[in-house]
């Protein structure tokens, strides 16, 4: 389902579209259930602010694309004497593509979702850009820091925002990434205790 003019509290910004990521889609989409849940989190927004969904449903090639760019970023680092260092760090940030509905990766189910908030001024800061591979792309670094400055209190209080409003509608927060939450697919059961009830979408591929 679509999200686009969806309702004024939840904007729509396809970041990999607009960073020319090949096969991106033009539009976020999640399971209809997922968007119901996605507009009563929205209800916890305070007036003027609104979800900027970044990513929700991704297709195989994107996900595969996105998993060789990371994998190539880390690398590059030079940190990681061996493939399987590598490959933990990169597992951290993005998800191996599977084409098997059986074990999806997350977007791929239609019930994982990127996320930020905005205003009319912008989008809040969250101390880190989406998709930053770094540990200050944690949900909880900011809370960690024994004396943090006005604007470290305010990033804090802005990942909380987002995350007392996704977690409330019954979402669940991946740590690694402030932005990303997942509803009904297999992160979230692991993340909740429940039974996942997503399978990956399939798709026709030549």
């Amino acid at each position: 389902m679509s999200l686009t003019g969806l309702s004024p509290k939840i904007q729509v910004y396809p970041f990999y579209h607009q960073t020319n990521i090949a096969g991106a889609l033009a539009d976020c989409f999640l399971r209809e259930s997922v968007v119901t849940k996605l507009i009563e989190a929205a209800k916890h927004l305070p007036d003027e602010h609104f979800f900027v969904v970044l990513d929700g449903y991704r297709p195989y090639e994107v996900q595969l694309e996105l998993y060789r760019m990371i994998k190539r970023d880390i690398e590059a680092r030079g940190e990681f004497r061996s493939e399987e260092e590598v490959a933990k760090e990169v597992a951290k940030y993005v998800a191996y593509p599977s084409p098997n509905i059986e074990t999806p990766s997350p977007h791929m189910t239609g019930g994982a979702v990127d996320l930020t908030i905005g205003t009319a001024s912008g989008w809040l800061d969250m101390g880190t850009d989406f998709d930053d591979f770094t540990v200050k792309a944690q949900t909880t670094w900011f809370e960690q820091l024994s004396e943090p400055d006005e604007r470290e209190l305010q990033i804090r209080d802005n990942r909380r925002l987002l995350y007392h409003a996704m977690t409330s509608a019954g979402f669940a927060n991946y740590e690694n990434e402030w932005w990303h939450y997942d509803y009904g697919n297999q992160r979230w059961a692991m993340e909740t205790g429940q039974t996942a009830f997503y399978k990956g979408i399939g798709e026709q591929r030549s």
